[in-house]
């Protein structure tokens, strides 16, 4: 959105003027704080056993982009190797000092780019699981999983890779990506449910998870049949070749241009022992044969497991002897199973250990069908042995939405949970242990809380688990830690010096940002601290901004009990967000009815009926693990605290106001921040700002409300980017694709001019599953009619082609390309299109005024609808920068008006010459 010169007016200024310096004025005081009382790292959760947490890795800079994976081949005992997601794969060296180092081993992406099938890595694909030969240090094969797009066509492949070298392959530093042998490519028709776990079993063969496909409900009708695909099984492959083994049966695949069969034949065989080979029913139906062909089989001999919606991952304990799958549900339960050969798990006629009702007609949608669950003689589905729950109702030790299995803990450092099974949860960011006390009870314990876990693999050199986080790039480790809790009470913090009255403590600065995330009606106040005074903020003008160890953010909760009567406000809620060397996390106080102090709200969080509310309101005191779904890594944590929120003014005291960047450059916490205005900077604004344009008010409303999931690496499924930075043209907000589309293919994010199939506005007003998800239980109805407004003002929108084919009859004829003058006026067609001009017409040309009254001159100009103005200075025509001028009157701000609007500054004029120009801009 900022990257300038845009659109740049030919015509520049000439004028004697300079300007004037800034007047010494008041500034912010930065005191220290010695009153604070908080935990330096994550608390543990009451429910939580008190001493476990993670740690990263490395206390060095072993980083990655989106880490996935982890493993090493059999024998090694130094190093191990990480894959990330886009392609590459590092071998790590293991170290005891806290300092491994990472060499990269192979980069697949070039290498399929280079092939015209690039890797996918939208969505849940990318390369997703790893796994070494038994042999690998005489073969040197490692197998790899992996999305690719072919004649644009979303296809799975699992392929064999061979490391360089001839022998003792683990001392091997790299693999070359032409080595590529490719096993399975199975066309895809959605980007999710890829299930993707690789491994070898005991007995040699490789395992294979896959999910159902994608969408929801097992739309495409796979996981509960064993005789039409791979989709929502688990597989069992020989890639030794043993002749004992059978070829496979042939797997059409009409609908790929490229890959008509998903298997490239000789490249591994199907153990004789597979436990479906031979099957002629299945659920009470009779499989298809074929008589001509007494040796056909209607199944699909690769299966070794069948029934699965999305078995992310898997693990083998070669020490029980036993292979656990975890299992991501749909909208209530999350499962492990541990699978018995010829096992059948019950996706889609269960979900978990609960009856789903919601599966496809079975076996087709013929008439008559219907979807309900066989007999018990022809369906006798194997239950979990670990479910738990999606909601947090009722403070259940684990809950969350997608499980990520997970491995039986054999280390030594944390002996007492020697045999239990770890666990994570990616969206609440739980870790947990379950123990089996009895056979086939298995109780849970909360171990602690790391949002965006995607893989258990294992350090060789210390037998301790390595955690995966594809959010913050970082690999974990859990260590046994002290337990420090909260304090009980809001005054036991130290934050206020009167806590009843809000007065807060030396070195709580206030801050208020331009546009105010939707909390239920609900007042906001907020401070910041960074308690030593010597920590500084790292600035950026558009990403997020870096923040000391130990900065603290408080925001407190009034709520109206009559709305919108504000003698009748009560304190609600004060919440803190404290940055760790690690992360952030945070807690919550619930105000007592006397008003006199705050209560530490539950770790679980709590939802709570407001007493003599008008109109009766439920109020959501979120969980931790609720705070940190928002506050993520990918959105800068603090998500009111940046440039675009920040760049306004605030009233300090009765004798100091002043833009908040400023203040906080002039107080010290923002020493890079070196420019002398704000007026080119972002700044957001509200929904409710008649003023501005109905699409920078979205844009405002839903990088606030929903950027921090919805951008890279924000964790969103979606694949539309809610940053205001993005231009709204390449956000794939406007006719974007769903990943769930629900039972109307023409739905898609936004639609202009038909708010009915928008599914971003039926997601806020909570038709489907409400957005945001979280800490609400009210509609944001003003922001609703405000997107609902600018989707009908869409079809009126013009873009740069539909512009050059109305004034030129095609966007590819020579005259209407951007930099062409078309009419000879000095202004070019890019200008033109953005000022509202005739491109034909020299007279219709975009001015501006001036008037010179003693020593000042006044710039006059009209701001076109929807277009931001940066107005730059130059003394030579080739050096330029924003326009300075005192008091940062709001005429020379980037704003977004709603309507044309006539502007004006005044400027000085004194020796030497200044040169002015303006640029113009689209959101």
């Amino acid at each position: 959105m900022l990257d300038f010169p845009r659109f740049l007016l030919s015509s520049c200024l000439c004028i004697l003027c300079s300007l004037a310096a800034l007047p010494l004025q008041a500034q912010l005081f930065r005191g220290r704080n010695t009153s604070l009382s908080l935990p330096k790292n994550t608390p543990p959760e009451v429910e939580a056993a008190p001493n476990y947490a993670t740690e990263p890795l490395s206390t060095g800079t072993l980083t990655f982009n989106q880490p996935i994976y982890s493993t090493y081949p059999e024998g090694e005992t130094s190093y191990f190797y990480v894959v990330e997601r886009g392609g590459k794969i590092y071998k790590v060296l293991s170290s005891n000092d806290g300092f491994p180092s990472k060499v990269l081993f192979m980069d697949l992406a070039p290498h399929l780019s280079t092939n015209n099938r690039p890797l996918d890595t939208d969505n849940e694909n990318g390369v997703l699981s790893m796994a070494f030969h038994p042999d690998y240090h005489q073969n040197g094969y490692f197998y790899l999983y992996y999305s690719i797009r072919s004649a644009n066509q979303l296809h799975q492949r699992l392929a064999r890779f061979k490391a360089s070298g001839s022998g003792s392959y683990r001392s091997s530093s790299s693999a070359n990506a032409n080595t590529e042998y490719p096993m399975l490519t199975i066309y895809d028709r959605a980007g999710n449910h890829n299930g993707g776990d690789l491994a070898f079993g005991t007995d040699g063969y490789l395992y294979f998870s896959l999910g159902d496909e994608g969408g929801s409900n097992d739309q495409y009708n796979n996981a509960r049949f064993i005789n039409k695909g791979f989709w929502g099984q688990l597989l069992r492959l020989d890639v030794n070749l043993s002749l004992s083994n059978f070829l496979p049966n042939v797997y059409p695949q009409s609908s790929s241009t490229n890959f008509k069969t998903a298997i490239h034949f000789g490249t591994y065989r199907v153990p004789a022992d597979n436990p479906f080979i031979g099957r002629t029913t299945w659920h009470g139906r009779t499989l298809m044969t074929n008589p001509f062909q007494p040796n056909y089989s209607p199944v699909r001999t690769e299966i070794y497991a069948t029934g699965f919606r999305n078995p992310f991952r898997f693990s083998m304990d070669t020490a029980g002897g036993r292979l656990f799958l975890a299992d991501v549900g749909q909208n209530l339960r999350e499962e492990v199973n541990i699978i018995v050969k010829g096992g059948d798990y019950g996706w889609s006629w269960r979900e978990g250990d609960i009856s789903f009702a919601n599966s496809p007609a079975f076996p087709d949608n013929s008439s008559g069908n219907t979807n309900q669950e066989p007999a018990s003689s022809a369906f006798s589905p194997i239950a979990p042995v670990i479910t738990y729950p999606h909601s947090s109702s009722g403070s259940p030790p684990v809950y969350g939405s997608s499980i990520t299995g997970g491995m039986v803990y054999r280390g030594t450092l944390l002996s007492e949970l020697q045999g239990t099974y770890f666990l994570a949860d990616y969206n609440s960011g739980l870790i947990a242990s379950y123990k089996e006390t009895t056979p086939g009870t298995w109780v849970a314990t909360r171990l602690t809380t790391k949002p965006g876990i995607v893989h258990f693999g294992r350090n060789p050199a210390t037998g301790e688990p390595v955690l995966c986080n594809l959010n913050d790039g970082l690999l974990y480790k859990l260590v046994r830690g002290p337990p420090i809790s909260p304090p009980a009470l809001l005054s036991g913090t130290g934050a206020f010096l009167l806590t009843s009255s809000l007065f807060p403590q030396t070195g709580l600065v206030p801050y208020e940002p331009n546009a105010s995330f939707w909390s239920d009606y609900a007042v906001k106040r907020r401070w910041f601290c960074i308690p030593e005074t010597a920590p500084t903020i790292t600035y950026s003008a558009t990403g997020n901004w870096t923040f000391p160890t130990g900065t603290v953010w408080i925001k407190h909760f009034d709520l109206d009990r009559v709305r919108g009567n504000p003698l009748t406000r009560r304190k609600i809620e004060t919440r803190f967000l404290v940055k760790t060397a690690t992360g952030i996390y945070g807690i919550s106080y619930r105000w007592r009815s006397d008003q006199s102090d705050a209560d530490l709200v539950p770790a679980a969080g709590a939802s709570v009926a407001i007493a003599n509310t008008s109109p009766a309101q439920i109020w959501r005191f979120p969980s931790r693990s609720e705070c940190l779904q928002c506050h993520t890594s990918a959105a800068g944590y603090a998500l009111g605290f940046n440039t675009a929120q920040l760049n306004c003014e605030y009233v300090y005291s009765s004798n100091y106001k002043d833009n908040q960047i400023v203040a906080l450059k002039r107080g010290g916490y923002l020493p890079g921040f070196t420019d002398v205005t704000t007026s080119h900077l972002p700044a957001l604004t509200s929904v409710s700002n008649a003023d501005a344009s109905l699409e920078w008010r979205v844009r405002s409303y839903l990088a606030v409300n929903c950027g921090q999931c919805h951008q890279p690496g924000g964790g969103a499924l979606g694949n539309w980017d809610a940053r205001y930075s993005t231009p709204t043209s390449l956000t794939q907000l406007i006719n974007g694709t769903l990943v769930n589309p629900g039972d109307d293919p023409d739905n898609r994010v936004i639609v202009p001019g038909d708010p009915g199939h928008s599914m971003l506005l039926t997601r806020l007003q909570g038709s489907l599953s409400r957005m945001p998800p979280i800490a609400t239980h009210e509609r944001d109805l003003e922001a609703e009619q405000v997107i609902s407004d600018w989707i009908n003002q869409l079809p009126l929108e013009q873009t740069l082609a539909q512009w050059q084919e109305l004034h030129f009859g095609s966007s590819s004829a020579p005259q209407a390309q951007p930099l062409v003058d078309a009419d000879g006026d000095g202004v070019t067609n890019e200008v033109e299109y953005q000022t509202g001009t005739d491109p034909h017409d020299p007279a219709s040309r975009w001015a501006y005024q001036s008037t010179v009254t003693g020593n000042l001159t006044t710039f006059e100009y009209t701001q076109p609808a929807n277009r931001a103005a940066l107005i730059q200075m130059s003394r030579d025509l080739v050096n330029w920068k924003p326009l300075s001028v005192p008091g940062h009157p709001s005429s020379i701000q980037l704003t977004y008006p709603s309507a044309p609007t006539l502007k004006t500054f005044t400027v000085p004029i004194t020796s030497p010459d200044r040169f002015f120009r303006f640029h113009f801009q689209k959101q």
